[in-house]
């Protein structure tokens, strides 16, 4: 099971990491409101995690993928670091060990990157003057590092992180 989850989660999220995403993309809302969520693709791979998932926990409802913004960056306030993971509510289950965490601008883009001896930053699909392509900002490579460093949340960290708290009136902030 573990082995046809990953395969469903690094293909999902290789293809959402790596394309453009709309400016309305749920990882581009959770950026700008905080957090964000949309259901699993309507796809075979889908729905057999989906299936195996409510198997596990026992409730036949729905696998969400949850957005949550961690951070925004200073020097590009438009943009921000985004963490993923699947969710179930009615269980209130994450597996954080499906999910990951991105860099984004609110225009569904990667942030600007930076040329080797200029000041001036570029968008990620440029290339230098020098031929060269440009790298991260030190901003962006600390980011980078900080996650990795983390090493990979369990569903309860991810939780006791990211979950709604309960407001005083019953309802979730």
């Amino acid at each position: 099971m573990m082995r046809s989850l990953l395969a469903f989660a690094v293909v999902t999220f290789s293809v959402t990491a790596s394309a453009q995403m709309s400016p309305d993309s749920p990882m581009v809302l959770a950026l700008r409101d905080g957090r964000a969520s949309t259901a699993l693709p309507e796809s075979q791979g889908a729905h057999l995690v989906a299936q195996r998932i409510q198997r596990q926990t026992g409730s036949q409802d729905a696998v969400t993928i949850e957005y949550v913004r961690i951070t925004r960056f200073v020097s590009q306030p438009r943009c921000g670091r985004v963490g993923y993971t699947l969710y179930q509510k009615s269980s209130n289950t994450y597996w954080a060990q499906f999910g990951g965490q991105l860099n984004i601008c609110d225009d569904g883009a990667p942030p600007l990157r930076a040329c080797k001896g200029s000041a001036e930053l570029v968008r990620a699909d440029s290339q230098c003057a020098d031929g060269s392509f440009p790298v991260d900002t030190p901003e962006i490579t600390a980011s980078i590092a900080k996650a990795v460093a983390g090493g990979s949340m369990t569903g309860e960290q991810f939780k006791a992180r990211f979950a709604p708290k309960p407001k005083k009136d019953g309802g979730t902030k």
